[in-house]
């Protein structure tokens, strides 16, 4: 019994311990004592690094200037690496090497040696995106804080179930461990309790799911324009930030993209091969092919609405899930809370009633 009572409240910690997300305000503070790099610190350093071009000085004299600046850490590091000549890409500490944070600076960087634009303005917009993107990904967390433990919560109903049966005086688990229809009621139970949380993670993941760039595509939009204002054609923009792309289908989709507007192909047919984050460009080409309309200008406020778009996306989404969130509690866990709490203590008490009734009046 006692082992049961456990169980229960480690379910019942599990499910009252808010979740990391929840501890979100102190990890500034321990990312300064251990010199860890946030996407704030990182967009700051990046300004940084643009006020200090922007002042005159080569990209390799800026990044001795930021690396004798800068505490103690990992963005320091990878300043002392950039500053000998070697890509920020790899001169990063194996935490940063493939974030998302520090492919965007090396596309960036990689992007202005390619095309010649300017490297100051092209970091100051960078800046500005990853501080917005760092802004919509905390709407998005905070959007899906509500389902995510109601989620949690209701994950924990059929081991509830249990504990409420030994709080009534019932033993449903001798009762399921020992009798055959307390095997059947258990198996059912577990059953509906995997139902329930493959149903619940399956609903998580797809209103939230994993990010798979490693440039986000507003990004990608901004390195766009920036190539365009440095006077480049679109072909040749497109192919240049293609190159500078982590390997990957975004990169592969600029090429044929850029290979194929460099045929003479029309932005509108052209634009067919890209993938639907980056579908703005198609869209963006269009409207300035037919309209001589700047599309560096264009690029640059379709990437704004694409990141201010990005919270009430989340909150969209997090509303619907919660709303179908219903859908798995009335089929699979309310269901595996009766059959693993509420039937067996029944059954518990009840046999335990008939068994004590009958000795008193079998006696003379």
């Amino acid at each position: 019994m006692s082992a049961v009572a456990a169980v229960v409240a480690l379910v019942l910690l599990w499910v009252v311990v808010p979740p990391p997300v929840a501890a979100a305000a102190s990890a500034p503070a321990r990312r300064r004592r251990r010199g860890r790099a946030g996407p704030l610190e990182t967009a700051h350093m990046v300004e940084q690094l643009a006020t200090v071009i922007g002042a005159g000085s080569g990209l390799r004299q800026a990044w001795a200037a930021l690396a004798r600046a800068l505490p103690e850490g990992e963005l320091q590091e990878m300043a002392r690496g950039a500053a000998a000549g070697a890509d920020p890409r790899r001169a990063a500490p194996e935490r940063l090497r493939g974030s998302e944070l520090v492919a965007s600076l090396g596309t960036a960087l990689a992007v202005c040696e390619r095309t010649g634009a300017p490297t100051a303005g092209i970091l100051q917009q960078l800046a500005e995106a990853l501080r917005a993107l760092h802004d919509a990904a905390q709407a998005r967390r905070s959007a899906f804080a509500g389902p995510r433990s109601t989620a949690r919560i209701l994950l924990a109903l059929p081991v509830a179930g249990l504990g409420l049966g030994i709080v009534l005086g019932g033993d449903p688990l001798h009762l399921l461990l020992t009798s055959p229809a307390g095997n059947l009621l258990g198996a059912a139970g577990i059953a509906l309790t995997a139902l329930g949380w493959w149903w619940m993670r399956r609903l998580l993941t797809r209103a939230d799911p994993p990010r798979r760039h490693r440039v986000d595509p507003s990004v990608q939009l901004e390195l766009i324009a920036g190539a365009l204002e440095s006077g480049l054609p679109l072909p040749r923009a497109v192919a240049a930030v293609a190159e500078a792309l982590p390997p990957g289908e975004e990169a592969a989709a600029l090429q044929r993209v850029a290979a194929a507007l460099g045929a003479g192909v029309p932005a509108a047919l052209a634009g067919g091969a890209l993938p639907e984050e980056l579908s703005a460009l198609a869209r963006s080409a269009v409207l300035a092919e037919g309209t001589g309309a700047d599309l560096a200008g264009v690029l640059r406020a379709a990437a704004r609405d694409a990141r201010r778009g990005r919270a009430r996306d989340a909150e969209v989404l997090a509303a619907q899930l919660a709303v179908r969130l219903v859908l798995p509690t009335g089929l699979a866990l309310l269901p595996a809370f009766v059959a693993l709490g509420i039937v067996p203590t029944v059954m518990s008490l009840l046999g335990g009633t008939v068994g004590l009734s009958v000795p008193t009046g079998a006696g003379p």
